[in-house]
């Protein structure tokens, strides 16, 4: 979503208040069991630095690490960035790392923000749920769902 904020950066107003539902199309790469819904404020910081104060709630669809399975997964979090209409300054060479929150013809561009910051509190090991049983390594069924008849004294595991 983008918003404009020409009235913030003018002085106009202090702030400016949001709250609506992000698209999959914004979101690209993650898949939603339902997609994130998004509020915040945008607030001025300097003459032309912003404040993005945002709360994200959604459910994301995920591969449990240990059964394959897809599940969803609640997630609700808060984070805040800065916008700025200039790039950071750093010594060396500059990236693309360095324009990623910017303010562009005072208009910002938070869907981005959010679908990183959606990524970034993602879990590092997915489970469908912390007693999952995960697949047999000799047959590969899903044994939250079935029992199987294979012996594990067999299996040599070599790390």
């Amino acid at each position: 979503m983008t918003i404009d904020v020409k009235e913030i950066l003018e002085g106009k107003v202090e702030s400016k208040f949001f709250h609506y539902t992000e698209t999959q199309e914004a979101m690209e790469g993650l898949s939603f069991d339902a997609l994130p819904e998004v509020e915040g404020r945008l607030r001025r910081l300097e003459r032309r630095k912003l404040l993005l104060t945002c709360k994200v709630k959604t459910r994301v669809l995920l591969e449990c690490s240990r059964c394959l399975d897809i599940y969803p997964q609640e997630l609700e979090f808060s984070y805040e960035e800065v916008y700025t209409e200039e790039p950071f300054r750093i010594i060396g060479k500059l990236t693309e790392e360095d324009f990623k929150y910017t303010i562009e013809n005072n208009v910002v561009n938070v869907s981005s923000s959010v679908r990183e910051n959606i990524i970034m509190n993602l879990p590092i090991k997915p489970l469908c749920k912390v007693d999952c049983k995960g697949l047999c390594p000799v047959c590969g069924k899903n044994l939250n769902k079935e029992k199987c008849n294979c012996s594990l004294e067999d299996i040599t595991i070599k790390y």
